[in-house]
This record gives C-alpha cells, structure tokens and sequence, in this order.
C-alpha cells in the first residue's frame, strides 16, 4: 500500500511546502470580523471569519454556496485553541490563510485525480471539461472550496471558504491558503472532535443528500450510445439471460433527434414509451441524457421557447451568446434566472411523460468546443443572482441546472424521489444529484484513483459518488475489466459505462472467465444492498459519508492518515481490492479499533495481526468486518426490486465480550410515504448469556416490511444452541 509523495515533482503541486515562507500581511483588508455561526443538530464549533476589503466590498449575502444561513454571533476573538485566519487582497485576489501544527494531515478540495491526501498540493477551482485527466490536471469538472485538517490526536478542523469564484487551493505542510477572484468571502471553520463530526456540521451547512430511489443503488449499464431500441432490447435480453444483476440501462445522445436535448431519434427510437415500458417488464429502469447546450434553430421548440423567454445566456454585447456543442451552434439557458430555472424545469416534465426514471445531464460546466478555455466566454452576462460575468457564475453553472432539472422531475412525479445524475457541480450540489469521477481511462492509474477521487468527494459532502467501471475511454484488459467490478462493486454508485470507439464493455464482451468475475462481483454488492441501504438513510439523515477513508476508524493512527487503495463502507467493512496488475494477493493494514476484524466471507476467529498479507485470486475481493457488528444481507438478487420479499441474513460478528450491534432500514424502496413515518428502522442488538445468543430488536417507524425467512449467522464465540431472539 504505497503512500503518495508529497513532494513538489508535477504540475499541480506546490512550490514551497511552508506557508511560513510567503504569510499574508493583511494588505488590502480593512477589517476582518470573527462570529460565531449557529447550526441546530450539530456538535461541533462554528467559527465565521468575515473580511471587508479597504475599498467597502464585503462577502456576498445571501451565500450561494450554504443551504442554510447559521445564525451569527459577533465574537471578540476566536475561541482558544481554534486556528486563527489571516486575510489580503490585491485587488484581484483574495486571500485566506490559516497554518496548522506539524502533523496535520489535509484531505478534501474535491475532484481531482491522484492520492488522497492533499498535503503539498494545489487544486484549482474551476470546473473543466478534462477528457482524459490525469494527475497533472489540477482541475476536473467541480469545484469544491473545502477541506479538513486532522490533527495529530486525531481532532479534526473544516474550513469552507463561501465562494463560488474560480481560484486555488493551496495546501502545505503547515497550513492551507484558499486564493479567490475578484470578491470577499466568508471563511467557516469547523471545529469538532473528529472528522466524522465536522463532516456532519459539514452537511448541516451545505444540505446533506436526499434518500434515492432503492434502484439507484443497483448495478447500472451505459454505452455511448446503444444506438437503437432494437439494441438497447437486446443488451437487456443478455442481462437477464446470463443473469447478471442489474437496475437500469443508460442511453446516451445518439438516442437523441440531431443530438438535441428533449427530442428522440425518431428513426431509430421510434416508440420512446413503448421501449421504456419492455424495460420495466423485464426489471430494468431507463435513465436518458439532457445536455445544456440547447440548437440554434428556430423551428426546435427548446430554442424558440428560450428566445421568447429571454432564458439565454447574454454575450457582452446583449445578444444571447453562442458555442459550438454536439447539436453544432448552441445557445445556454442562464439557470441564474428562476424564470429559467421554471422553463427548464417545465421542459423536463414534458420530456420524462415517455416514462424514463432518472437523468443524466452531462457537459454542464457548461463544456463548449472549439475554443482555448473550452467554456463560454467570462465577459457573458448572466441576470440572475445579483447579476454578474459567466467568470462568476461559471462554477455554480453545473449545480444550478441539477437544480432545475431535479425541480422537474419532482413536480413531474411530486410522490417519487428524483434520481439525477450530473457531471459538473459545486459544493452543496448533492441535494440535487448524484456524480461521477468524469471521463476516466481504461487504465491501472484511473482504476487506483477510483478509490481516493470518490472518498474525497465523499469528505466534501457528495457521498453518492463512484467512476465510470472499465474506464469510459480506451480498452481494458480482461484483468483490468474484472478487478474494476470488484473495486466499484462496493463504492456507492455502479455505472458501466464505455465512449464509442473503444471497445464494447458490457459484462460478458472479455470472455466466460471475466464474465463470471463480474457477476460474482454484482452479486455481492447486491447481497449487501440492505446494508448500503441503510447507510443511505444514515447519509440523508446525518450527513454521514457512505464510504470513508481508512483513518476514519481511528483518526489518531499516523498510519493510516496516507493508506488510500483501500476503503471503509460504513463503519463496519473495511474493502481492500487489487488494484496492481497481475496481483494475487495484496497487505492489508487493519484499523486498530477495540473490537478488532474478521475476515468477511469465511471469517469465524478474530483476526489477531494488524498487518496482513491476504490471498487476492481473480474473482475476489479482500473484505473484513469490524467485530462488534451485524450486517443485514440479502441472496445474491438480479434486481434491487427482489430485496422486498428476498431472505434476510443477519451476520453477528461477535467482539471479545460477545457482543454485537446493528440496524436495519427499510421502506417501499420508492415515494416519499418514508418522510411520513412509513419506514422501518430495526436496530439490533446480540449478547452471548449462557452459550446461546441473544438478539434483541427495537423499532422505528409505522413501515411493515412483507414477511420473508430471515436467518443468523454468527461469526465467533463458542454457541451451543441456535439464536434466541
């Protein structure tokens, strides 16, 4: 398990590793208040540094970034032992520094490629179009003004800068600088006990995920494109005929009239409805695309409607502007403007009548072609929001049309949760959509970069995230294409997914042996979907991230501050997959919790070494669960529809006191009847007394779950009868 370097070697990281070497003066700041902010439900210590500039301008208000407004108290001085911040500006930029102690470890600043801890590095905030990215690329598709220190006794500092302006973030070995256009921001620091806690303040400030749809959780299949109904019928065919678990197949923008948004191919997809009704007979949702980039044509209603609403964004000269996207010529709907938001939003009501279950909207940085900064000019005008450049609106352009569309969706089906999918974001943007790590490689280096670019997205408040498995661009080796199952398999979303001149990526294209490699992997994500199910109620309900680094188990062990090729999923699995070519075994570090681990599948006796050296053959995948533990599993299901009424297993992973806790959530896997009480949250507690387990339940919520068998199975101790409950 190899460590990133954090030494300065490559485009993207620092030049200097001490703030010390370069300290603002406090140049071009007139004063800089210190108020404590206020968030019901939350443990940690808020403290809001607000700086105004020599020349009046103050940070924006209402903020663009939190979803809620803290209440705020004027504070004389920071409360003791918390990091003090420092301000300047030049006029141009400002800036905020606040150092750390030696031994602090730094995470977060969102999506970029590379290791996961961020000491040494620089991270630009600007969302980019980066087709084939790699770690020499210091900006992706969103931006994310945060991060979190760990300090060495494992307590843990946030620190959000309330921006949405393009700048950097800088972070050396003392301390982070947070440098950004053109205006005043807040700066929030976050004080808690540990990261886990500041991350919950964390959720509490940028709004924490809604709970999706039970089959959003499932396995889903793409290709750009699946070029016809005929074919997409029959890639969903072979899905069922090899029984390969799967949710949902993906169409992309060939399916699309002239590659416009909110029309169909009409020659190739001519019964839009019907096509999405043979899906649903056979399990499967439909989840179609919607790019921003909307034709110039007056005779495609999109535009026309647009033109007549003014909903387009402005060029400098007050004419709508105009880049070159798939569709050829294009105007940009301006989702500043509620108006437009409306407009938008009444569009995709329209669009999803054809019975589609969830959308994809893509190239909304917004991405344009054919031009050196690959987006709109930042000299565009948009209207809404206080009115500003696209150079300040640009990072929040992404969000703001999630926004929209998850508003469409939901007054389209006001008893259904939306499921959305989007590839551009800023930071409080989870409440609307999903993500993705973008348009990866078919590579060793893309695969290991699954893991970090996930959990930071996950420390940054977007916990549904995961890659595009197999690698959108390129072609995998067999070998590549399995262990990337077996790594994305526990990772919270599931997507296939391959552009068109590679090669085709559908489970069975590498042959028998991949094939079954693949699905053992599917199945085993599926026979833990109660489980990661409950860790999404946990993640809407606390702010909780589903999965987590290795120091999140125990946030004061030096060790595991830099192990980033394994992962937790909720507190109790540790998943450490191969991630080397031609690896048959691979070391594992285990956390040091009191309870200690168990090897998951097979595992009966209490693992006794923290270091391990696990076998690894293809078509498998180390896990361990914590001791201490039960975990609800499911069989092996084809469709996350069969959890209903499928056999429950509770695995009790007894500790050295013979004791064990777990939970439970269940619902109609679809609505919003759970927001009023109809869920079922059983929480689950085993004791050994006299040989014989005992296994006591609590309940929540007026759900009633169909009766199904259920079994135990208990890992450790010594019983001489079956489970007593």
């Amino acid at each position: 398990m190899s460590a990133p370097d954090p030494r300065p070697r490559r485009h993207g990281l620092l030049d200097r590793s001490s703030l010390a070497t370069k300290p603002l003066d406090g140049g071009g700041v007139r004063a800089v208040r210190v108020l404590a902010a206020h968030i019901e439900g939350h443990a940690c210590r808020i403290t809001t540094w607000r700086p105004e500039l020599e020349d009046g301008a103050r940070p924006p208000s209402p903020s663009l970034v939190l979803a809620r407004e803290p209440r705020y108290e004027p504070l004389e001085a920071a409360p003791r032992g918390e990091p003090a911040a420092r301000f300047e500006s030049d006029g141009s930029t400002v800036r905020a520094q606040v150092t750390f102690t030696p031994g602090t470890s730094v995470y977060g600043a969102g999506e970029v490629a590379g290791g996961l801890l961020r000491n040494g590095r620089a991270v630009k905030l600007w969302n980019t179009d980066a087709w084939r990215y790699g770690e020499e690329r210091p900006a992706l598709y969103q931006s994310h003004p945060y991060v979190v220190a760990v300090r060495p006794d494992g307590s843990a500092v946030g620190l959000l800068a309330d921006s949405v302006r393009r700048g950097m973030i800088a972070v050396a070995l003392d301390g982070v600088e947070f440098q950004l256009e053109a205006e005043p921001f807040d700066l929030h620091v976050i004080s808690g006990a540990g990261p886990m806690e500041v991350g919950e303040a964390l959720a509490a400030l940028i709004g924490r995920i809604a709970l999706p749809p039970l089959w959003a959780l499932g396995y889903h299949q793409c290709r750009w494109s699946y070029m016809s109904a005929d074919e997409v019928l029959r890639v969903a065919w072979e899905l069922r005929k090899r029984r390969i678990p799967c949710d949902a197949i993906w169409l992309d923008i060939d399916s699309m009239d002239r590659l416009r948004s909110f029309t169909w191919n009409a020659q190739c997809f001519p019964d839009p409805k019907g096509l999405i009704e043979e899906l649903h007979a056979m399990s499967l949702r439909a989840v179609t695309i919607l790019d921003p980039g909307l034709a110039v044509d007056p005779a495609y209603e999109p535009c026309a409607s647009g033109l007549a609403g003014d909903h387009f964004v402005h060029d400098a000269r007050g004419a709508p502007a105009r880049g070159r996207v798939w569709p050829g010529i294009c105007h940009f709907p301006d989702f500043t403007r509620e108006a437009t938001r409306t407009w938008w939003a009444a569009m995709v009501r329209r669009y999803v009548e054809a019975g589609m279950d969830g959308l994809w909207i893509d190239m909304n940085e917004p991405s344009v072609f054919r031009t050196p900064t690959k987006t709109l000019p930042e000299d565009c005008v948009h209207r809404g929001l206080g009115g500003g450049t696209h150079g300040r609106f640009h990072n929040l352009y992404g969000q703001l049309m999630a926004e929209a569309t998850h508003e469409g969706l939901r007054t389209a089906r006001p008893e259904e949760r939306p499921f959305i999918l989007t590839r551009s974001n800023h930071l409080s943007g989870s409440r609307f959509a999903a993500t993705w790590t973008g348009d990866n490689q078919a590579s060793w280096d893309d695969l290991r970069w699954s893991i970090p670019m996930t959990l930071s997205l996950s420390i940054c408040g977007q916990p549904f995230a995961g890659p595009d498995i197999g690698g959108f661009d390129g072609d995998p080796t067999p070998e590549l294409f399995a262990r990337w199952f077996e790594l994305a398999a526990y990772l919270p979303f599931a997507r296939g997914h391959g552009e068109k001149t590679s090669c085709r990526k559908e489970p069975w294209s590498f042959g028998p042996e991949t094939e079954a490699c693949v699905r053992a992997a599917l199945e085993r994500r599926m026979r833990l979907l109660p489980y990661l199910y409950t860790l999404f109620r946990d993640a809407e309900q606390r702010g909780h991230p589903i999965v987590r680094p290795l120091f999140y188990a125990d946030p004061r062990d030096a060790e595991l501050r830099e192990l980033d090729d394994a992962f937790l999923l909720g507190p109790d699995l540790l998943v450490a997959p191969v991630v080397e070519p031609a690896a048959r075994t691979r070391r594992v570090l285990l956390p040091r919790p009191a309870e200690g681990w168990y090897a998951f599948h097979e595992g009966q006796t209490l693992l006794t070494d923290r270091s391990l050296e696990v076998e690894a053959p293809l078509g498998t995948t180390p896990v361990f669960a914590r001791a201490g533990a039960i975990l609800p599993l499911a069989p092996p299901l084809q469709h996350s529809g069969e959890l209903a009424t499928a056999p429950l297993e509770l695995h009790v992973f007894l500790d050295r006191a013979g004791r064990a806790r777990g939970s439970l959530y269940e619902d109609a896997g679809a609505g919003l009847d759970y927001q009023r009480g109809l869920y079922r949250l059983t929480r689950f507690e085993a004791r050994v007394e006299n040989g014989e387990l005992v296994l006591e339940e609590q309940l929540e919520g007026s759900f009633e779950p169909p009766d199904r068998p259920r079994s135990v199975v208990v890992h450790g101790g010594t019983l001489s009868t079956s489970p007593r409950t």
